[in-house]
């Protein structure tokens, strides 16, 4: 996630001076290419003054920059052939030479043949599936790897996709088929019997896909394009095209202007699959789930636009629209007739990203606070709007209000947000003290909470794992390096300690067209006691061990490429301490998890069925073979599953020092749902015993 701060005074003059020179050739409107151009200089000027790790803009970037494209675009070399490859490789070496230049001849290539070839797949699939698939045929279908390459020839590429749409009914016939039974007699007759259906099922999904690939953009491609290039940078420096950013600015706000409904393309039928409710399509009790939008009227004095065959997101985009104004939907019902709808458009709440509490009672009736903070929120473009440091006040006060004996703070999976946000939470628990250093080793600044009084003094944990990044690790950093309170969970944390911020690319720019924003990394963060979390994160004083998968563990920072380095700065001098007793508390629990082995046995066990069985990079297209393999997928899925439900059986028995959770307000569905899981969390468990700890040791 990204950590926005304030206009930063480092922007060189010679900068503004090139963008204001550079705008004076464009007050009119632009052209695709235009845009494009304007895009990818301003990008590169940007990137080449402020970017605090500059690279070789030289023959190797360009490599990189040739192969990572294709990689983007055609990740299973099934649309491209050899003989592209070929052609293509003039350019090999000439894309440094395009970005110096804003030049944007290498992605007009590119994106040429692969609309062309995308046009000539779309015919070979649907010939291909007119004829039946033999499933006794022994071939094997390689899904990943770099075994991978390009069809030398026409044949070679029909004879691909023939295996992949071989590989898909097959699937398909394993996913619909109502059979129990492990008899292989059955499921031989079920994957003849369901050939026929299961391959028109898959020309279904076949003709949505090309569907959806067809109707993408240029600009949309382009935003691909451009940050392949800037990817090279550091793994957190993005182009955003204009639709792009609203979507950011939604996600790190929690907010949107407009009638609070939940869209699905439905073939091509933008589809309401929920409705928010409190939101003006709820109040309005016109349309229901599973109504189809047909036509949209921005306003009530422009013309209809039939949005059908458009691509969902943008669909959206003519939706949405500012508070107070009128929107008109054309609705096709669920009986098939038509209907017209006027809504005013309101505020939308993302509420699942915004923080929440609840009070666990003990055993003995003591009460902890619980707040989770899925992410450090705020509204970029409104600073008196909602942010989660207003939020986790008012729950603070609120909690106090109970006579609580601990508050746990839940930051697993928040992936940042806000820098002033942070700080500004830190500082109730810590007060007015240093909270982070910024800059580079040599040239720092040290941001400070303006907490003049400890809003919490009391017992404090904060929970966190692998996907806690950026705004996170401060926090948890800030508790650990002042000996605040105990941080719970992984290993380590995401390790991602840059900051990034945003500039509107049209800032320097005299013509009203939206260019979009660049998102690059200006400087990186450094804890109070001089250590970056690049790479490192933050390290649990109790490690629990992670219940994330392979899978999720890959992304963290220091599998990422081009990932900046760890280094480390002067610690903040006098740097005073809050508890004295922690050795205390760390020592309890971890006595508590090494006395249940079995816990901890049953994660091995997990992690090590885990990489036994990774992704299989081929299968077999002989339905005996698929069949077995189908088996032990099954088998191994079910082992999983027993294996998972005993460990939350199994922790909860042995860590659960709670009798009850209590919502403080009243509880919707959402949070009836989320205090379930809670019952079942041996993490929050363990977290609890270690507020309790807090208490018998002061």
């Amino acid at each position: 996630m990204n950590i926005k701060i304030k206009k930063l005074n480092e922007i060189k003059y010679i900068i503004i001076g090139f963008f204001l020179f550079f705008s004076l050739s464009f007050c009119s409107p632009l052209g695709e290419q235009e845009k494009h151009r304007i895009v990818l200089k301003t990008i590169y000027k940007t990137l080449y003054f402020l970017h605090p790790n500059p690279i070789s803009i030289d023959n190797d970037f360009s490599q990189k920059v040739y192969h990572k494209f294709f990689e983007k675009l055609d990740s299973q070399k099934r649309f491209f052939i050899q003989k592209d490859i070929e052609d293509f490789s003039l350019y090999k070496e000439k894309i440094d030479d395009f970005w110096i230049h804003g030049d944007p001849t290498f992605f007009n290539i590119i994106m040429k043949c692969f609309f062309k070839r995308v046009k000539e797949v779309e015919s070979i699939c649907f010939q291909i599936l007119k004829t039946s698939f033999n499933f006794n045929k022994k071939e094997m279908y390689l899904l990943v790897g770099e075994e991978l390459s390009y069809s030398k020839n026409k044949k070679e590429w029909i004879e691909k996709w023939r295996k992949y749409l071989k590989y898909l009914t097959l699937l398909e016939i394993v996913s619909s088929s109502k059979t129990n039974t492990n008899q292989k007699i059955i499921w031989k007759n079920a994957f003849f019997n369901n050939e026929k259906k299961s391959r028109k099922k898959v020309e279904e999904y076949i003709k949505e896909y090309f569907r959806k690939l067809k109707i993408k953009k240029e600009s949309d491609w382009f935003s691909i394009y451009v940050n392949t290039i800037t990817s090279q940078y550091d793994p957190h420096t993005n182009y955003f095209s204009p639709k792009e950013k609203e979507i950011f600015d939604l996600n790190i706000s929690g907010q949107t202007e407009g009638i609070g409904v939940e869209l699905q393309d439905d073939k091509g039928y933008p589809t309401v699959v929920k409705l928010i409710v409190g939101g003006p399509a709820w109040k309005n009790k016109k349309i229901e789930i599973g109504d189809k939008i047909i036509r949209v009227s921005k306003n009530l004095n422009s013309e209809s636009t039939n949005i059908v065959g458009m691509l969902l997101e943008n669909s959206i985009r003519l939706i949405r629209g500012k508070k107070g104004t009128k929107v008109k939907l054309t609705l096709q019902k669920k009986n098939g007739s038509l209907e017209e709808v006027i809504l005013t458009r309101d505020i939308i709440e993302k509420k699942e990203i915004f923080a929440k509490s609840v009070i666990i009672l003990d055993k003995n009736k003591n009460k902890y606070g619980l707040i989770c903070l899925p992410e450090f929120y705020f509204n970029p473009k409104n600073k008196n709007g909602r942010n989660a440091a207003k939020d986790i006040k008012k729950i603070i006060q609120e909690l106090k209000k109970e006579n609580i004996k601990g508050i746990l703070i839940d930051i697993r999976n928040n992936g940042g947000g806000s820098l002033d946000t942070v700080i500004e939470i830190a500082g109730f628990f810590l007060g007015k003290v240093p909270i982070v250093q910024i800059g580079k080793p040599d040239k720092k600044k040290i941001l400070k909470s303006h907490e003049n009084k400890i809003l919490w003094t009391g017992p404090l944990v904060v929970l966190v794992n692998e996907l806690s990044a950026s705004a996170s690790e401060i926090l948890a950093a800030a508790i650990a390096d002042y000996k605040r309170g105990i941080i719970v969970g992984s290993s380590q944390t995401y390790g991602k300690g840059t900051v990034q911020t945003i500039y509107p690319l049209n800032r320097f720019f005299i013509f009203n067209e939206e260019l979009g924003a660049l998102k690059f990394t200006i400087n990186k963060f450094y804890r109070v006691n001089g250590s970056s979390t690049q790479l490192k994160g933050v390290n649990s004083d109790i490690v629990i061990p992670s219940n994330m998968t392979s899978v999720f563990l890959k992304y963290m920072e220091k599998n990422q490429t081009n990932s900046m380095k760890w280094d480390y700065t002067e610690p903040i001098p006098s740097l005073h301490y809050y508890y004295n007793n922690l050795e205390n508390i760390k020592y309890k629990s971890i006595k508590r998890l090494e006395k249940n082995k079995d816990f901890i046995t049953i994660y091995k066990t997990i992690q090590s069925l885990e990489k036994k069985f990774s992704r299989k990079k081929q299968f077999s297209l002989n339905w005996e073979e698929f069949y077995y393999d189908h088996l032990k997928m099954k088998k191994r899925n079910e082992t999983f599953k027993k294996l998972r439900n005993y460990l939350n059986i199994y922790g909860l028995r042995a860590f659960s020092p709670y009798s009850q959770i209590l919502l403080q307000t009243k509880e919707s569905e959402a949070q009836k749902k989320w205090k379930k899981n809670l019952e079942k969390d041996f993490y929050i468990a363990e977290c609890i015993n270690i507020l309790r700890d807090f208490n018998e040791n002061p």
